[in-house]
């Protein structure tokens, strides 16, 4: 058996190959991942305690031999970690909600006063249990994040024993309110079955419902007289801010002494005292409409567990509550974030490099007091909002068990319509741009885009009436196209408008604009005005239509205009050339110039042909063969008949002119016409032997003596000069 070098050469490099694999595997440091250390986090109490021990004693021992202040203070937190590990009980307590609950009994009537006391529990056990829920979740997601932390880190860290220490703290405190949640749970649905066997015991008479309907309208009535004070008291707030602004823009670009500061910055809190003051009038007014919202939900109450009907109309009143305190509720926390803005302004008012007097350090500790009032009184507006929210959701849990289940089915079909709505409404309204105080969202876009087709929509309908009407009303095409311009421009303009309005232009303060813009009108843009307001005038004064054929400046030579007038706008005029050449004619220019309009009354058109005949022709003669022959074209009209008319005896002819009538094409192609009329007019004169005279000219030669005889030169040089 023979081996080939080929085959040699093949054995050698995979030998080197696996050599150099086994090498780079050699020189390798595998890097095991840190496991989790059960025993932290066992479930015996024992072998958690043995863990406990020995990574105190580890910490111990590190801190006696480290002396790095670093260090230290990192085995130093392990040691506090270590110790609240410890502190966590076995097993929590039970949660005892529902005590409250087992007193009550089932089978006694309950006054309004208990059932209030009932529905409170429940509202307290309903926000444990969402709370819970959210810390549960919470401590899920830390769980999740310091195992992969811990996974991911390799076995010499230093950080190990922190790690190990938080993950199985979080642990430990995750089983613990896993525990509180379960119990939350059960006492929920306690409380829900005992809600809906109170909800059949409790007994509303009639005089409570009075009572109640009398003080909703005392408290709405109070709410709507605060909040007509507010807004009479807001034109003279933001009056008087505007004032202050100004004031404080005076300041700016100058040198101040120390004097001028403090005042400067005494004036800035005044500044702030007045936003300060239009936010506590703001909170004051949530406060009186929350009021109004709680003591309507209340009677809401009254009236469905007093009657027996009308749940369709109490399920809609309690829909729109419970959406009006959400939406205040969010407007609670925008106050909020302004009383934080302001916070932070006062912060920056009372720094350091503050020029403060006597005054301003007054003002100061007046600020603090009022925005401590104003965190108070949204914070307790904020929670008592979500309370009446869960509680309007009770009410329609109530009112669905109280209604037949047809009902039932539709009020729900209702609230998961209504549901999807206001989910809709607010992906829409979610900001996609926000620039300059306007915010473009997709529910712009669309009213953008609809308002945009409604527009082409309505316009082209309006071109296709105008049409038929001038159809069936036998207009002309120009007044057809005048009719269509009168409306379009118009409606242009109002959607125009319109758009501005949806995207969040405020159209009153384009009259601002135009007045800053007048100067600049009346100079820079006074070319382009004069053309719009010509144009607007040419459209009314029907002086100038479409279709009519014009000319304009010199028509009789090359240096005129002239052709049909296929379109007209605002700013200029098309005017089309029997050479097929479009001339854009500025409106203000035929406004400004003389016109001829051919066309303007009626499309009959007398031509002036000029032609000539040799003196001693027969006149009579002439004018008969002309007329004959121009009356067989047919451009020419036989009604009116042409004419020939003699117009005068020139040098060396008879100058006569044929006044013939043409009208539509011939009329507007003059030289087409004159072509024609001219060559049969030739035609017709050479036919009949009638001379067409042409200018001769006589030569006369003299000498310098004037010589002449018998009509001949006497000196013969010229003549001897022509032979040379």
């Amino acid at each position: 058996m023979k081996i080939s070098i080929s085959q040699i050469t093949s054995i050698f490099i995979r030998i080197a190959i696996l050599l150099f694999v086994f090498l780079c595997i050699s020189h390798v440091h595998i890097v095991s991942a840190v496991e989790p250390d059960r025993n932290l986090f066992h479930d015996d109490e024992d072998v958690r305690h043995r863990a406990y021990n020995e990574i105190g004693q580890h910490i111990a021992e590190k801190l006696t031999r480290s002396n790095d202040e670093k260090e230290m203070q990192h085995l130093l937190i392990q040691q506090q970690l270590l110790r609240k590990l410890k502190e966590l009980p076995d097993s929590m307590e039970k949660v005892s909600l529902d005590n409250g609950f087992r007193e009550i009994k089932t089978s006694e009537n309950f006054s309004w006063e208990d059932f209030r006391k009932f529905l409170q529990m429940y509202i307290y056990i309903i926000k444990e249990e969402q709370l819970s829920a959210e810390n549960l979740k919470e401590t899920e997601k830390q769980k999740k994040t310091l195992n992969s932390k811990l996974l991911a880190l390799p076995e010499s860290s230093s950080e190990k024993t922190m790690l190990q220490l938080q993950h199985a703290y979080q642990i430990r405190k995750l089983n613990h309110q896993s525990e509180v949640d379960q119990q939350l749970k059960k006492r929920l649905m306690g409380a829900r079955d005992k809600y809906a066997e109170i909800l059949d015991q409790v007994n509303i008479t009639e005089k409570e419902v009075e009572i109640q309907t009398e003080r909703f309208n005392q408290v709405k009535q109070a709410f709507e007289n605060l909040a007509e004070q507010k807004k009479l008291a807001s034109t003279s707030d933001e009056t008087r801010i505007e004032q202050q602004e100004s004031l404080l823009a005076s300041y700016l670009g100058k040198e101040l002494g120390s004097n001028d500061k403090k005042t400067m910055h005494y004036e800035q809190l005044k500044l702030l005292e007045l936003r300060t003051g239009q936010l506590t009038r703001e909170s004051q007014v949530f406060k009186a409409q929350l009021d109004s919202f709680a003591e309507e939900q209340t009677l809401l109450w009254f009236s469905m567990l007093s009657k027996k009907e009308g749940y369709f109309h109490i399920a809609d009143l309690s829909g729109d509550i419970t959406k009006n305190i959400s939406r205040l509720r969010k407007r609670c926390a925008k106050a909020q974030v302004r009383k934080y803005t302001y916070e932070k302004e006062l912060a920056f008012l009372r720094g350091g490099n503050a020029m403060l007097g006597p005054k301003s350090l007054q003002l100061i500790e007046e600020l603090d007091g009022q925005l401590s009032e104003i965190f108070t009184l949204l914070s307790g507006l904020y929670k008592r909002a979500e309370v009446l929210e869960i509680k309007g959701r009770l009410l329609n849990e109530a009112i669905d068990q109280k209604q037949p289940s047809l009902g039932s089915m539709v009020t729900k079909t209702r609230e998961a319509t209504d549901t999807i709505y206001e989910k809709t409404i607010k992906i829409l309204k979610y900001p996609l741009i926000s620039y300059s105080g306007m915010t473009l969202t997709m529910l712009v876009v669309l009213q953008i885009m609809l308002l945009l087709i409604f527009g082409i929509i309505i316009n082209r309908l309006y071109g296709h009436v105008v049409v038929r009407m001038g159809r069936k009303r036998k207009w002309t095409e120009r007044t057809i196209q005048l009719v269509h311009a009168m409306g379009k421009y118009p409606f242009i303009f109002i959607v125009a408008m319109i758009l501005l309005s949806v995207i969040g232009i405020n159209t009153s303060s384009l009259a601002l604009v135009a007045g800053a813009l007048s100067v600049g009108i009346g100079f820079g843009m006074q070319t382009i005005v004069n053309n719009l307001v010509s144009g607007i005038i040419l459209l009314f004064d029907k002086s100038i239509r479409p279709g009519d054929f014009i000319s304009l400046g010199d028509h009789t030579g090359s240096g005129g205009y002239r052709g049909n007038v296929v379109q007209m706008n605002t700013r200029s005029t098309v005017l089309r050339t029997n050479d097929n050449i479009n001339i854009i004619i500025p409106n203000a220019d035929l406004m400004a110039s003389q016109v001829v309009n051919w066309t303007y009354s009626d499309e009959k058109i007398r031509f002036r042909v000029p032609f000539s005949a040799a003196y001693g022709s027969d006149i009579d003669m002439v004018k008969d063969v002309v007329k004959q022959a121009v009356l067989k074209l047919p451009v020419v009209l036989s009604q009116p008949e042409p004419q020939i008319w003699m117009a005068e005896h020139a040098e060396s002819s008879l100058n006569f002119l044929a006044a013939i009538w043409v009208e539509g094409q011939s009329a507007r192609r003059p030289a087409y016409t004159f072509d024609i009329v001219l060559t049969v007019i030739y035609k017709t004169l050479e036919k009949h032997k009638i001379e067409i005279p042409f200018p001769q000219m006589d030569l006369r030669l003299r000498d310098g003596n004037n010589n002449l005889k018998n009509g001949q030169f006497t000196d013969t040089s010229i003549f001897s000069a022509m032979r040379n």
